[in-house]
């Protein structure tokens, strides 16, 4: 979504400076000081608007919307990351399919479930386990579909290759190969097919 405050028209590194500075709970009053003292942005405000300074409430509208944005992209970001690093290191430690482990996952999940039943979101998580589920069910379709195919695969190779060998086997019984000839039988033949009459030394 595009914005328009002053806090959007900074340039791209300065609203992530400001994003950090939120994000680590510095003050308000700090990080105005900061950003009204900062060149650039007192450029680039006074070009754009008839109050430069960025205040107090457009620092307020920023953390509701611009920085808002900024840390929900930031926490995707980071649990793609952690997903990714996840994925690799169960690869590394165990020869099955992601699914396979991801089953196990969601039984776990289950297993923790039944011991909340007194739990405020029973029907809601039990919802969402049921939905996780179905969808894992659908990966591991997959994955067996996948590895059906790559069996099928080895098994139609497997034959090809056999079907080669015995072709090669009734080729090489059909036409055995000449027996080696020696030079005066090799004269002899090229005399034959040519009509040279041979000479007797």
């Amino acid at each position: 979504m595009s914005r328009i405050g002053k806090i959007a028209r900074l340039p791209a590194r300065l609203r992530l400076e400001i994003n950090h500075r939120l994000r680590d709970g510095q003050k308000a009053i700090a990080i105005l000081a900061w950003v009204n003292a900062h060149e650039e942005a007192r450029t680039l405000l006074a070009r754009e608007f008839d109050k430069p300074e960025i205040t107090d409430g457009n620092l307020s509208d920023w953390r509701k919307g611009g920085y808002r944005e900024w840390e929900a992209q930031e926490a995707a970001i980071d649990a793609a990351r952690s997903m990714v690093s996840s994925a690799k290191e169960l690869e590394e430690t165990s020869p099955k399919s992601l699914a396979d482990r991801l089953a196990v996952w969601v039984t776990a999940r289950y297993i923790m479930a039944t011991r909340q039943l007194m739990g405020n979101n029973l029907k809601r998580n039990w919802k969402l386990l049921r939905e996780l589920c179905h969808d894992i069910t659908a990966l591991r379709r997959g994955d067996h579909g996948a590895e059906w195919l790559r069996l099928e695969n080895e098994r139609v190779k497997l034959l090809r290759q056999k079907n080669a060998r015995e072709k090669r086997k009734e080729r090489d019984e059909a036409n055995p190969p000449l027996p080696p000839m020696d030079e005066a039988e090799k004269e002899r033949r090229f005399r034959e097919i040519f009509g040279m009459e041979q000479v007797v030394l």
